[in-house]
C-alpha cells in the first residue's frame, strides 16, 4: 500500500511558513525550505511544481485557518442572539482569550505577503483581499444587530468599524514585533472590546 505523502507537504508548509514570517517571500529560498523541512528537491517538487504553487497553498492553509477561527468564536457566541451587544462583546473575548496565552508575537501571513505583492499572481491576492472582506461582512453583520437595540453615543461609520477590529490585529501583531517582546494582541482588543461598551446605550 502507497504511503500518504500528507505529513510531508505538512511539514514543507509548516516550515515554509517560519521562514517567510523570518525572511519575507522573496527571501525565502527553496534550498532554505529543502534544509529546514529535511527533505530533497524531488520531494519538494512532488508537492509543489512551483514556489508560486508553494504561496498559494501556504495562504489557502492560513485564511483556512483564520476563518475556521471566526467561526468558531460566531458558533461559541450564538447563545447570545437574544442581546447583541453581549454577543458582539464576547466574540471579541474569545479572540482576547486565544491571543492572551501566545508568549512571542504572532505573525500573519497576509502582512508577510501584502509587503511584497509583485511576489505573487492575483488570485492570490484576491485569496487575501476575500477573506478580509469576509471579516468585514461577519463584523458588519454583528454591528448592524446591535444598532438594531441599541443607540450609538457618536456617528458612526458601520464598514469602517467593521474593518477595526482587523486593525487592531495587525497593527498589534507588527507593533509586538517592533518591541520584541510579548505579543500584545490581546491588550489591545481590551482596548476595543471597551470601546464597544461605551460606544453603545440601550435604546429605550
Amino acid at each position: 500500500m502507497a504511503r500518504s505523502g500528507k505529513p510531508t507537504r505538512d511539514k514543507i508548509l509548516a516550515e515554509s511558513k517560519d521562514l517567510v514570517f523570518q525572511n519575507g517571500f522573496s527571501g525565502t529560498s527553496i534550498d532554505q525550505i529543502l534544509e529546514k523541512a529535511g527533505i530533497t528537491k524531488g520531494a519538494f517538487f512532488y508537492h509543489f511544481k512551483t514556489k508560486n504553487a508553494l504561496a498559494k497553498a501556504l495562504i489557502e492553509e492560513f485564511a483556512l485557518e483564520d476563518i475556521h477561527h471566526m467561526n468558531a468564536a460566531l458558533t461559541k457566541t450564538e447563545g447570545l442572539n437574544g442581546d447583541s451587544l453581549s454577543r458582539l462583546l464576547q466574540f471579541i473575548q474569545e479572540f482576547i482569550n486565544m491571543m492572551s496565552g501566545l508568549g512571542d508575537p504572532y505573525s500573519c501571513l497576509y502582512a508577510s505577503y501584502l509587503y511584497e505583492p509583485n511576489q505573487f499572481d492575483q488570485d492570490i491576492l484576491d485569496q487575501i483581499t476575500d477573506t478580509l472582506l469576509t471579516w468585514r461582512k461577519t463584523m458588519e453583520k454583528l454591528i448592524n444587530n446591535v444598532l438594531k437595540e441599541y443607540e450609538p453615543q457618536m456617528e458612526i461609520d458601520v464598514q469602517s468599524l467593521a474593518d477595526h477590529i482587523l486593525v487592531i490585529f495587525e497593527g498589534a501583531f507588527i507593533i509586538s514585533k517592533g518591541y520584541k517582546g510579548k505579543d500584545l494582541t490581546a491588550e489591545h482588543l481590551k482596548h476595543l472590546k471597551n470601546y464597544f461598551t461605551l460606544l453603545f446605550c440601550k435604546k429605550k
